[in-house]
């Protein structure tokens, strides 16, 4: 009997320890997600050229918004992708721009009507970023011990003068050649470039800013 209640106690004891682990965690997440802090000096742009100059907070895990103040006292609202062109936020020195039916990677992850992608090159080829969240790849009991169940998540995006139709960037060698070939056909000496080699997403930049010195 006396064994037995040590070892209810004991396991008792550790099934708390997770769930107030799991609960802090949890909490600091949610702080991060909403806290009112780590504002940076910037400005969105709509349609007609305007700008709106205040405090923006962008927090690289949700793609389609961002927080904004007209000054530090002021109360904070959400910017949505569907209210602006873009931003640009001076703590990052990063400039976004709207991009639409974006495919977020994964079975079972969602086309974003719009969204927020940060500019890396601007050109004929346009090279993109969008941050996302996405589930975390572990054990269940690891994901309760250790927190939140999703981590950040990143991918590349391509735009091209003359078409709407955007490219997300596979990460695999066979699926980067053949899909990139594919978007970049307009330009055999590119797809001949890219096929002569395996190269991955590691070497989009190089790829992108070849296609759009190429003639």
């Amino acid at each position: 009997m006396k064994r037995h209640s040590l070892f209810t106690l004991g396991t008792m004891i550790f099934l708390m320890g997770i769930n107030i682990g799991n609960l802090s965690a949890q909490r600091l997440f949610d702080n991060r997600m909403n806290t009112e802090s780590y504002y940076s000096t910037g400005y969105y742009y709509m349609k007609d050229s305007s700008v709106i100059k205040g405090l923006i907070k962008y927090t690289f895990l949700t793609p389609d918004r961002f927080r904004f103040k007209d000054s530090l006292t002021a109360p904070a609202v959400t910017i949505t992708a569907d209210d602006c062109i873009g931003f640009f936020e001076d703590g990052d020195k990063a400039r976004f721009e709207t991009l639409s039916n974006v495919k977020l990677p994964g079975l079972m992850a969602p086309k974003l009507n719009k969204c927020f992608a940060e500019l890396r090159i601007a050109g004929d080829l346009s090279l993109y970023m969008v941050y996302f969240t996405k589930p975390k790849k572990a054990f269940a009991m690891d994901r309760q011990i250790n927190g939140p169940n999703v981590e950040p998540g990143r991918l590349y995006v391509l735009t091209k003068k003359g078409t709407d139709t955007v490219l997300e960037v596979p990460q695999k060698g066979k699926q980067f050649r053949k899909e990139l070939s594919t978007y970049l056909a307009d330009k055999p000496g590119i797809v001949a470039f890219i096929n002569s080699n395996d190269y991955t997403e590691d070497e989009i930049e190089m790829i992108v800013q070849a296609y759009n010195k190429s003639k």
